[in-house]
């Protein structure tokens, strides 16, 4: 089985360096590599070099500054079997792209995959909260059960689902769940998702302050894929207590930056939820 890895990337050069050097890495090599470089310059050029007779790179340029539009254009230009999108300052364990690909050889195989994080020191991330157990993908399980650089699709389903919606994910005010929604959409269409914990992917955990900097706008975006995807109630409503709960907790422990977090998320959310135009401004109220 072949692989397309797309990997848009801006601003960093160690970290992509550090990605590639772990492709080189992997058990299986039937691979393809594919730069979308949003960068103004030619600062990836030294570091692509060195690999040009290590890895089959291919590398785009792309003056649009937008998560998604340099996915879908990367995937665009995709040939293997099955699509997936490593950020660029994720890290392969060595036997990552084997295992996903023995469980896309198996029979009754999924159209999707997706696995969970660790940190690049091995311990658990500390990014969501994750489904204990592997299981197939629903619309309720699949916000516990999905990150975007561990997602695994067949081309024909990616490019049957649409691919990523450029409305929603970074880049845009509604700055997150643009996984759940490209798999909400491979559901409706009757494609099986699989998640499978232990499948992971090293990523660093986001200091606590770029979080709470984001928490809003990635509230609006899990609210507005929930909304656009006709999400059941009680998935919707877990989800809006979770956030307040989580921000009344961390309140009475004292804990404010935690607690601001958790109540833009919510707020985040709700605007998310109620928002009827993907393109609507999104501004992050103040609290506190």
């Amino acid at each position: 089985m072949f692989f397309s890895l797309v990997v848009p990337t801006l601003g960093r050069v160690d970290e992509l360096h550090a990605l590639l050097v772990s492709l080189t890495r992997q058990s299986l090599t039937t691979f393809e590599v594919i730069i979308v470089d949003q960068n103004g310059d030619d600062r990836l050029a030294p570091v692509l070099a060195r690999f040009k007779d290590r890895l089959d790179i291919t590398h785009l340029r792309s003056s649009v500054r937008q998560c998604n539009h340099a996915r879908n254009l990367g995937a665009s230009r995709a040939v293997g079997d099955i699509v997936t999108f490593p950020d660029d300052d994720c890290i392969y364990t060595d036997n990552v792209l084997q295992h996903v690909n023995d469980l896309f050889s198996c029979a009754h195989s999924p159209d999707f995959i997706t696995g969970s994080v660790l940190t690049p020191d091995g311990a658990p991330a500390k990014s969501g909260r994750w489904h204990p157990v592997g299981t197939t993908i629903n619309s309720h399980n699949v916000w516990t059960c999905l990150i975007e650089f561990n997602f695994f699709i067949r081309r024909t389903a990616f490019a049957a689902a649409g691919g990523f919606d450029e409305g929603v994910g970074p880049g845009t005010p509604f700055g997150s769940a643009e996984g759940q929604d490209l798999a909400l959409r491979l559901l409706k269409k009757g494609f099986l998702g699989l998640y499978v914990p232990a499948l992971r992917i090293m990523h660093p955990d986001k200091p606590v302050t770029l979080t709470i900097a984001r928490a809003y706008s990635y509230g609006a975006g899990m609210g507005r894929v929930m909304r656009r995807n006709h999400v059941g109630v009680m998935t919707v409503g877990t989800f809006l207590l979770r956030s307040v709960g989580g921000g009344l907790v961390y309140l009475l422990r004292g804990n404010m930056p935690l607690a601001r977090y958790y109540f833009l998320t919510f707020l985040g959310r709700i605007r998310g939820y109620l928002s009827l135009r993907a393109d609507a401004a999104t501004v992050a109220p103040a609290i506190g």
